[in-house]
């Protein structure tokens, strides 16, 4: 093809959405059409033209087409509208999930040769434990995902009774457990007897009303926050327990980007509270009523 000469199939493609853009541009303001149904009407006949036009060989819309749909919707909106828009385009890959970002992105302090316990493994696994531990070892309202098991020591445990020797483990993995224990702050003291350092992570409220995990009577019992080396949990009450709707659910895992996936990739940490823990670390817990039910601060401030 000569260079700067369009294929007579984008020549085709480019003329017929100039000529559907004029027509849906003069019969929006037709006198013909009394209302916005009528409008509305209209669309959705000439829409299997449009779509039957942009299909690629691929079976995908033409990208160049959908690049131009959304320039002629901005067309007629105002600025502050324009952001709305979706993108229309696939991504390459989901958004990464918490599991993936820990095991593929994080960067872990664990040397060749140490113990590491991952306190509630379920079915995604710490790549760099040593042995594994769940309490579940079938499907829970916890849990969809069937238990992963693999060549590493795997214990049927309670993680508020662990049936390990004081600091017996050089780093264990807490991640996504203490907001479903019934009594955390005994959970988090188990953690700080059997290892000598380690990782917690729990969601935030924004996190569990954004995703609609407030509903669901029987899943996160506690949502939490980190203070310098003290996490904080805090019973959810029955009021805040509610639909809220899974637009950003739906949002977030969905195929096609979208800004609101860009956002949580930049600010993950309002979603996930964490702390990287060294010998011990501070806790409090209060219940849905407003009191502190449990505490303890971290030995560098006792």
């Amino acid at each position: 093809m000569i260079k700067g000469r369009l294929h007579p199939r984008q020549s085709i493609d480019r003329a017929l959405f100039k000529v559907l853009k004029l027509l849906v541009d003069r019969l929006a303001t037709s006198p013909l059409l009394s209302s916005a149904d009528s409008l509305v009407d209209l669309i959705w006949a000439i829409h299997p033209l449009m779509i039957n036009a942009m299909k690629a060989g691929n079976g995908e819309i033409n990208p160049r087409l959908l690049t131009a749909l959304r320039s002629l919707l901005a067309s007629g909106l105002p600025t502050d509208g324009k952001a709305l828009i979706p993108s229309l385009g696939r991504r390459e890959s989901p958004v990464e999930s918490t599991w993936t970002y820990q095991n593929e992105f994080m960067n872990w302090d664990i040397k060749a040769g140490e113990r590491v316990l991952d306190v509630g493994c379920g079915g995604w696994p710490f790549t760099h434990a040593t042995h594994l531990a769940d309490k579940y070892p079938e499907t829970t309202t916890h849990r969809t995902e069937s238990l992963a098991r693999d060549h590493r020591p795997f214990y049927e445990v309670d993680l508020e009774k662990l049936p390990f020797s004081d600091k017996s483990f050089d780093f264990v993995f807490c991640s996504h457990v203490l907001e479903h224990t019934e009594n955390p702050g005994i959970a988090m003291r188990e953690l700080c007897r059997v290892g000598k350092r380690g990782y917690v992570e729990v969601p935030t409220r924004l996190s569990d009303v954004m995703f609609n995990f407030t509903r669901l009577q029987n899943h996160h019992k506690w949502h939490g926050l980190v203070v310098q080396d003290t996490v904080i949990l805090i019973e959810w009450s029955d009021a805040e327990r509610r639909e809220l709707g899974n637009e950003f659910y739906n949002d977030l895992h969905s195929s096609y980007a979208n800004n609101f996936q860009e956002f949580f990739a930049r600010n993950r940490d309002l979603f996930f509270a964490s702390l990287h823990w060294n010998a011990d670390f501070g806790f409090i817990v209060i219940d849905k009523h407003g009191s502190i039910i449990d505490a303890k601060a971290p030995s560098s401030v006792q």
